[in-house]
């Protein structure tokens, strides 16, 4: 297929077959950078939370669309610049992931995207052939909903601006979860080992729950929906070699379904994870996670994905010749 690695010299020839959550294990390197690189990202993105948050609150009451007590009480009202620096925050998790692989382990960025070092474009085009139509049958009722509202009353503004934003902008903000989970903390984590099971489990455990704890839901039925989602992602990533159909899933997911949340103003419902907010119904788009990645790993299986490849070239790692 076209995504099998391109041929390197003889002297960036791989000493090993990995596959991808293995990229950062050395058996000589210290357990304490990997502390320090994940210190280091929690950091990162603590400190553009409070930046991208404050920015968007500033802006908010120069337009008019909150005001200063509003802002000082805590009352959060989703405003489309709250929901555009939402997502440039967690699109941020791209550049930073990427970038903090090649400080702390000497990998560089494009080793990030997948076992072969580059963005296989044409196993994302042959994976949507069935990944979007499953998509489209799941959110069709909402999608048909949406379209109705909007030819029968023209959008407002905010809703104008949140529309454009949700097809702008949420698609990099899914890729950056999953360059930050499945990415850059399981591959982290799971350099902890350099045993091939023990590295998967670790980094799928460690990204799971943290990816489960930073949704902030307090619905049990969330909580193992989050799980779910972040178990069958770092599986896919592991059968297909890269980041790309975790990325095109989790895109379509939070595009589809957020689109007729604010076509039918319901989309602070739709970001209330209270106690009682999903119950038993999470069972629906579990049960959908969880075929999609069967179909996936057996279509990779068949189609014969690149899963395991050379890792990263010699002239690639710390202190080598680039």
């Amino acid at each position: 297929m076209s995504d099998a690695p391109g041929a390197v010299s003889a002297a960036d020839r791989p000493v090993s077959l990995r596959q991808y959550h293995e990229a950062l294990s050395e058996p000589r390197r210290p357990w304490w950078v990997a502390v320090l690189a994940l210190a280091v990202f929690a950091a990162s993105v603590v400190m553009l939370s409070v930046l991208f948050s404050f920015a968007a609150s500033e802006v908010d009451v120069l337009l008019g669309l909150t005001k200063n007590d509003d802002a000082d009480s805590g009352a959060i009202v989703i405003t489309p610049t709250l929901f555009l620096a939402n997502n440039l925050l967690l699109a941020s998790l791209i550049p930073i992931s990427m970038l903090l692989q090649w400080a702390f382990f000497g990998v560089r960025p494009r080793w990030m995207l997948s076992i072969t070092g580059t963005w296989r474009w044409r196993l994302l085009r042959r994976s949507a052939l069935f990944i979007v139509p499953i998509f489209l049958l799941y959110t069709g009722g909402g999608l048909a909903l949406a379209a109705v509202e909007l030819v029968e009353a023209p959008p407002s503004g905010t809703t104008l601006a949140l529309l454009i934003m949700i097809v702008l902008t949420t698609p990099l903000q899914s890729a950056g979860e999953e360059f930050g989970f499945r990415g850059f903390i399981a591959r982290t984590v799971g350099s902890w080992s350099t045993r091939r099971g023990v590295s998967f489990a670790l980094g799928t455990t460690a990204s799971s729950i943290v990816f489960a704890l930073v949704h902030l839901a307090a619905d049990p039925w969330l909580i193992v929906y989050y799980l779910v989602f972040a178990v069958a992602m770092s599986l896919i990533v592991r059968a297909t070699g890269g980041l790309e159909i975790a990325v095109l899933i989790h895109a379509l997911n939070n595009v589809l379904l957020l689109v007729p949340a604010v076509v039918l103003r319901s989309l602070d419902e739709s970001f209330d994870r209270g106690v009682g907010s999903a119950g038993p119904l999470a069972l629906v788009p579990m049960a959908l996670i969880a075929i999609i990645t069967l179909i996936v790993l057996r279509w990779a299986s068949r189609r014969g994905v690149v899963s395991t490849a050379a890792a990263a070239p010699v002239s690639e790692s710390r202190g080598s010749a680039s």
